[in-house]
């Protein structure tokens, strides 16, 4: 699985982003929250409601590989792939 820049996108901080664009939200401020596997996934806007409807698929996607992201980072920090043994 490869990680693109988009699956980074509004994902560095701990706080609620957009599941399609990424962008940062409020507490609150999202336009819907779809539910999916155990996940929220936060919709920020009508345009971004209206293409997580038309194709979910690229965007439960991403969602996985961001949170295999997070884990790696909470595991070790290390999301090189590489080893920190010496």
């Amino acid at each position: 699985m490869s990680l693109g820049i988009e699956d980074t996108i509004g994902y560095q901080h701990e706080g609620e982003c957009c599941a399609v664009c990424g962008k940062a939200l409020k507490p609150g401020e999202a336009l819907a929250t779809m539910h999916r596997s155990g996940s929220k996934l936060p919709i920020c806007c009508p345009l971004c409601f209206q293409a997580y409807q038309q194709d979910p698929k690229p965007y439960l996607e991403r969602l996985a590989r961001r949170t295999l992201l997070q884990e790696l980072r909470n595991v070790g920090g290390n999301t090189s792939g590489q080893s920190d043994r010496s």
